[in-house]
């Protein structure tokens, strides 16, 4: 792979990090009205679809070993889509303290 696309890869797989750490503050810092977490969420695929998109090629094209920016972003990315599942989807208790179902 030429010095110039794998910069390119390294910078798109940047900016898609930085997206998913922008959305883990955002959820993070509470208060947030339901509606701005509803449209929040939707672009979490797309973020995830990016830095996919730039890892598998920067995997398939280089001889550098990339499991560990993948692992981590895997790692954080999920966190955070726990994090929106929680707000958007609460699990409900009853007054004895178990789930609902």
């Amino acid at each position: 792979m030429d010095t110039t696309r794998r910069r390119q890869l390294i910078r798109q797989r940047a900016v898609a990090k930085s997206a998913l750490t922008r959305m883990q503050t955002f959820i993070e810092t509470g208060d947030r009205k339901l509606n701005d977490i509803q449209i929040t969420f939707v672009e979490l695929p797309n973020i995830y679809n990016k830095f996919e998109t730039a890892q598998s090629e920067s995997e398939f094209s280089d001889d550098i070993d990339y499991s560990i920016d993948r692992q981590q972003f895997v790692d954080q990315y999920f966190e955070v889509k726990e994090m929106f599942n929680e707000y958007l989807h609460p699990v409900m208790n009853s007054p004895s303290g178990e789930s609902k179902k």
